[in-house]
C-alpha cells in the first residue's frame, strides 16, 4: 500500500485529537463522494484513511480508545476487501466523529 503520508509519520501525534480525527473524516467523506463514480479513487481515499488511523493507533493519547480505532480500520478495511461492508461509509464517519467529542461538535454531520 502507498503511503501519501509519510510527511506526517513522525509528527501527527502533535496534532489535538480533533484535528487527527477531521483529517480521517475529510477523506472518508472524500471516498464517499467517489464510490459511485470514481471508484479507483475511493479506494486511494480509504487507504489514506487506514493510514491516519495507523497514526492515531500510535498516538498514546488514543490509548483508552484503541478497540474502538481498530474495530474503525476494520470497517474502513471491509470496503476494500470484501464484497459486503461491515458499514455505510456515513455510519463509519459517524462513528469516528463520536471518537472525539470535539471533532462531532465541529461538525455535527
Amino acid at each position: 500500500m502507498k503511503n501519501w503520508y509519510k510527511n506526517l509519520e513522525g509528527r501527527y501525534f502533535n496534532f489535538p485529537a480533533d484535528i487527527q480525527i477531521l483529517n480521517l473524516v475529510s477523506d472518508l467523506k472524500k471516498a464517499d463522494n467517489l464510490l459511485t463514480t470514481q471508484r479507483t479513487s475511493a479506494i486511494n481515499h480509504l487507504y489514506r484513511a487506514i493510514i491516519l488511523v495507523d497514526y492515531i493507533v500510535e498516538d498514546k493519547k488514543w490509548r483508552t480508545k484503541l478497540k474502538e480505532l481498530l474495530r474503525l480500520k476494520e470497517a474502513i478495511g471491509s470496503f476494500i476487501y470484501y464484497e459486503q461492508s461491515l458499514a455505510s461509509l456515513d455510519q463509519v464517519v459517524k462513528a469516528a466523529l463520536l471518537l472525539e467529542k470535539s471533532a462531532y461538535k465541529k461538525l455535527k454531520i
